[in-house]
């Protein structure tokens, strides 16, 4: 089956509905089958359950499909391009594999059959994640938002989520491997034909620290109809995105579009109100596509987690207060939370009680930590 998927990937472009409905009305060998045995799409059709994705006055749309995926299924080599992939030290993972992103199958019939990666086997099992996106040209500031909002995103154990372009994405995805975090790339071509060239050095480091991926083979080159189309599996494998910095018109848009279609939760960083750079930013704010960050404690909500409201820390006594302040999301023992806050072992097992009585703190079976 997993040559089926495979073979699949190779035959279609990105986003291609009609491939992805055949798959799931006849399965994936099932419909492979058929499709090389040249059966027409009026006889194809006797085989679809009735239904409005492919009534009779689309026929003509399903054989013109089905003899653009004859052309390939002529031209296709399945073991070239996987020898092509073992090479390179990569992977295909399909959706009968363990660390399968279930969150893809909200894209219904335009889910990818496969993909192929480079890194970490078990990336896709490290979750949430957060869709990091913004413009190639960016300014200081869109780079030092960037910085900051991914590193307390890993600070918090998210993994963070981009394209692999210049500029925003290059700043959120080495942000994340110098927090010693976890970040995905999505190429929009082959993985032997990684784009940009000038981040060739970064794709090395993100393999290391996470993975490269796409959905098409080895050897198919990168264009624009497949970046539009890899922006969906940012948007369905993010938690959240966020819009760091975009154009009135670019693929960030695009990618909280996507974000947007599958009801995923959407943030824009707000700039300048005379910013070119913010102005998608500020169209998604202005047509309620996004919410507004402007603290960790929205990007936080946006990601569906609660922070404790301030007026909670108010409240807080101040042994409370040192012990919050000496516990962070790495677990420590009650003897490291009593030094670093300067309490005895007695105040810092008291406090950290109370606190996890308000759900401010939690323990394991290596220490207390901050949820």
């Amino acid at each position: 089956m997993r040559e089926s998927y495979a073979t699949w990937s190779l035959l279609i472009e990105p986003g291609d509905q009609i491939a992805g409905y055949l798959r799931k009305q006849l399965g994936v060998e099932k419909s492979l089958e058929i499709l090389r045995q040249r059966i027409s799409a009026r006889e194809l059709a006797v085989e679809l359950p009735e239904d409005n994705f492919l009534p009779p006055k689309h026929l003509e749309t399903l054989q013109e499909s089905l003899e653009c995926y004859w052309r390939r299924l002529d031209t296709v080599n399945l073991d070239k391009s996987l020898s092509l992939l073992s090479q390179q030290g990569g992977f295909l993972l399909t959706p009968e594999s363990e660390c399968w992103p279930k969150a893809l199958a909200d894209l219904s019939n335009a889910e990818p059959p496969a993909l192929w990666i480079i890194g970490e086997p078990k990336t896709f099992c490290h979750s949430p994640s957060l869709a990091v996106v913004g413009s190639r040209i960016a300014s200081d500031y869109g780079l030092g938002i960037t910085r900051d909002l991914v590193r307390y995103s890993v600070s918090k154990q998210w993994s963070i989520i981009s394209g692999g372009a210049l500029g925003i994405d290059a700043m959120a995805h080495m942000t994340a491997i110098d927090s010693k975090g976890k970040t995905i790339a999505f190429m929009a071509g082959g993985l032997d034909r990684l784009y940009p060239k000038q981040n060739l050095e970064l794709f090395e480091l993100i393999q290391q620290n996470g993975a490269l991926v796409s959905e098409m083979a080895p050897g198919v080159a990168p264009s624009r109809w497949r970046f539009l189309q890899r922006n969906r599996l940012i948007a369905a494998l993010g938690k959240a995105t966020v819009v760091v910095e975009a154009s009135f018109r670019s693929g960030s848009i695009n990618t909280a579009g996507h974000a947007n279609e599958l009801a995923r939760p959407v943030g824009a960083i707000p700039g300048r109100i005379d910013s070119v750079r913010s102005a998608g930013c500020h169209r998604l704010i202005r047509e309620g596509r996004a919410e507004l960050i402007s603290t960790p404690q929205q990007l936080s909500e946006l990601m569906g987690f609660v922070e404790p409201e301030p007026e909670q820390l108010f409240r807080l006594t101040a042994n409370q207060t040192r012990t919050l302040d000496a516990v962070g999301n790495t677990p420590v023992s009650i003897a490291e939370i009593a030094t670093s806050a300067g309490l005895t072992i007695f105040e810092a097992n008291q406090a950290t009680s109370e606190l996890q009585a308000q759900k401010l703190l939690v323990r394991n079976s290596f220490g207390w930590y901050k949820p």
